[in-house]
């Protein structure tokens, strides 16, 4: 989706461009003896010939004209053009990033599969269920350890938790470490416990969140379009030390 909304994005520049500089150069668009020398929709060696050339004087002491744009102008202008082009693409690729996807992945609500499913995964695993799309982590949740229910309403009773892969901290993707069984940043040395609660590092705050609920017939929905922030520094419930060596 980003890269086919990029190209259309820079398809687009470029034919606006393309129609603004025929508008402006065009001798058939402008009165004047040459117009009948030139064909509507002139080609680009027509205009460079008319932009470096003058008609010379028709009488003795008469100074020469000049027609067509000049050689700065064109290449002001082109510069400008190639500048509209690099920002429209930046443009369509920063939006294509951030716009929503409501077939499906990140930006709408993904059915992940069920309960019994996710469990089973984590438990053989020893790791969160990734769904790559949606940039969620799935990690088991025990309401028993949470006894003052800080984390109930985005779970919604359900024994599964989604966070947000991504670092509060200036967005690297986190991976989970299986021998620390703690989530580490490789990009600033964050970390954070399975439940992504910070431990250490420089985020402002433990990993962001998506409600989650179990549906009647046990599948997990998981609705990305809602980010929840992270716990605080000082609001992490699970108490949980590294269980092995540090992944970084």
């Amino acid at each position: 989706m980003t890269l086919a909304l990029t190209l259309l994005t820079v398809l687009v520049a470029l034919v606006v461009l393309a129609g603004w500089w025929i508008r402006r150069c065009n001798l058939a668009t402008r009165p004047s003896p040459l117009a009948s020398r030139v064909a509507p929709g002139c080609d680009l060696g027509q205009q460079l010939l008319m932009a470096n050339s003058a008609d010379g004087p028709t009488q003795p002491g008469q100074r020469a004209t000049r027609r067509g744009p000049t050689r700065r102008a064109f290449l002001r202008n082109s510069m400008a053009g190639a500048w509209l082009v690099t920002l429209g693409g930046f443009g369509g690729a920063t939006l294509a990033y951030l716009w929503p996807d409501l077939r499906g992945g990140f930006g709408a609500e993904l059915d992940l599969g069920t309960q019994d499913e996710i469990l089973s995964e984590i438990e053989e695993q020893n790791a969160p269920f990734e769904d790559p799309a949606g940039r969620t982590y799935v990690i088991e949740y025990d309401p028993d350890l949470d006894p003052d229910g800080s984390y109930a309403d985005i779970t919604g009773g359900a024994p599964l938790m989604a966070l947000f892969w991504t670092c509060p901290h200036l967005g690297c993707r986190v991976p989970f470490c299986e021998s620390s069984q703690w989530f580490e940043c490789p990009c600033h040395q964050s970390r954070y416990n399975r439940w992504g609660e910070w431990t250490g590092g420089p985020a402002p705050r433990g990993m962001d969140r998506f409600p989650l609920e179990v549906t009647d017939d046990g599948r997990v929905i998981v609705d990305t379009s809602e980010i929840i922030d992270g716990p605080s520094r000082a609001a992490a419930v699970l108490d949980q030390p590294p269980e092995g060596a540090s992944c970084l």
